[in-house]
């Protein structure tokens, strides 16, 4: 299939980056975040904890705590199913079944309480759509909300080499209303 070829070719481009280069990029991206995006009507925020070549947020969970805003974390449920938990101020983590850090508190929000929502992806394509690891966990819960309540604005954090110059997003895939690198400080696919 096309998009584990993308997936393959991305993971191999992401292991060449230092984890220096890493850290001093993810580091910008999230300062070009907080400068750009306006939270003050925000409340809950979901954010994720890296893993593998994902930018990193713990710059944004530090600035968003101190703004005393909700920090959201992805918990995987089941094959299927995926929630977000509070992270509180003295969480417990443990390591789930992908090897993805997790918050092992069950303060699950509604997803349609979520204001703003940092998806961690392998790739972006030209119109936004998202590129994953491919169990369609996010596609899923995003596909759960009901847009009449309200839908958290979504937002994607990547390194430029994972902004593909192709179209492969399908019907289901999520896609991002902007996307944040070290080279497009922020690109809009919102309509």
């Amino acid at each position: 299939m096309v998009k584990n070829k993308i997936r393959k070719s991305l993971f191999e481009q992401g292991q060449s980056i230092s984890d220096l280069s890493k850290s001093n990029i993810s580091f910008l991206i999230q300062e070009n975040v907080l400068e750009k995006i306006n939270t003050h009507e925000m409340q809950n925020i979901a954010l994720y904890f890296p893993f593998r070549n994902e930018v990193n947020t713990n710059l944004l969970i530090q600035a968003f705590t101190k703004l005393k805003k909700n920090i959201y974390i992805p918990k995987v449920i089941d094959d299927e199913m995926m929630a977000f938990n509070l992270l509180d101020e003295q969480p417990n983590f443990f390591i789930n079944q992908f090897g993805i850090k997790e918050v092992k508190s069950e303060d699950y929000v509604n997803i349609n309480e979520i204001d703003l929502m940092f998806i961690p992806m392998t790739g972006v394509d030209l119109n936004g759509y998202r590129l994953g690891y491919g169990s369609g966990y996010f596609d899923r819960i995003i596909g759960s909300i009901n847009e009449e309540v309200s839908r958290p604005l979504l937002v994607g954090l990547c390194y430029q080499y994972q902004i593909c110059n192709m179209h492969f997003g399908e019907k289901h895939d999520l896609k991002y209303d902007y996307v944040f690198s070290e080279n497009d400080r922020m690109i809009s696919y919102s309509s």
